[in-house]
């Protein structure tokens, strides 16, 4: 009864009763039903028997009032194998966004989104994917803020999508070991973990090393135990655990 009790106040189930509430009101826009209409999994639920979406945008900044999504790269995890078929990568008709000094970063130019789609077109293809699944991200702050407005959500409503930021759960595992303002760069948290270089600041390059790093820090967080959602996406809201 305890257990049950705190589990009431897990972010997860307190998401799924905002989940209920709005699809209550019966004003769920039709293009965002398929996120709305899927259940929050709740706390102890086997990470083996979710599907998780890796998702990385890049974009022209970091403001989702003033900036635009440029691509996105998106692949799945199925009991915790990173699937590389189920990559995808799109560009974005949005070559008039693209700035100098992100330019020079994700050498996303104008000419490469001449053929790029609109962001309508890649917005269905985005809920497609994530609907009913787990998001990861490193840094999702940026993912949710550009998607919050992608999908016209309005600012009271919620986005009752499930993350997991690698940035935080990093962060959480160094101040367990009492570092004080570690570097929580994707390339520099790979390299401490041993793995590979690989290309920075290409959406779905970033998606498989951020989902490749995300099975690391899961066998560094549980240790042997079964994984679980609930204390992962504690972790990634908080930092610490």
């Amino acid at each position: 009864m305890i257990k049950r009790l705190f589990q009431s106040f897990h972010p997860l189930e307190q998401l799924e009763k905002q989940r209920q509430a709005e699809c209550g009101k019966g004003t769920v826009a039709s293009h965002l039903k398929p996120i709305f209409q899927a259940p929050v999994p709740p706390p102890d639920t086997p990470l083996e028997t979710l599907d998780l979406v890796v998702l990385d945008l890049e974009t022209s900044g970091l403001d989702p009032e003033t900036d635009a999504i440029l691509s996105v790269g998106m692949v799945e995890i199925r009991q915790q194998i990173l699937s590389l078929s189920s990559g995808q990568h799109y560009y974005l008709l949005a070559a008039d966004a693209v700035k100098p000094e992100t330019a020079v970063i994700n050498h996303i130019v104008p000419e490469t989104l001449a053929g790029g789609m609109t962001e309508q077109a890649c917005v269905e293809k985005i809920i497609a994917t994530l609907a009913g699944k787990v998001v990861v991200a490193h840094g999702a702050a940026i993912e949710q803020g550009f998607l919050r407005r992608a999908f016209q959500l309005a600012p009271d409503a919620p986005m009752p999508l499930v993350w997991i930021d690698t940035l935080m759960l990093e962060r959480s595992l160094s101040a367990n070991r009492g570092k004080v303002n570690p570097d929580l760069r994707l390339c520099h948290i790979r390299e401490q973990k041993g793995l590979p270089p690989y290309l920075a600041h290409n959406a779905l390059a970033d998606a498989v090393a951020t989902g490749e790093l995300l099975l690391v820090l899961i066998r560094e967080i549980f240790a042997g135990k079964t994984p679980v959602l609930g204390p992962l996406v504690q972790r990634s809201l908080k930092g610490y655990a």
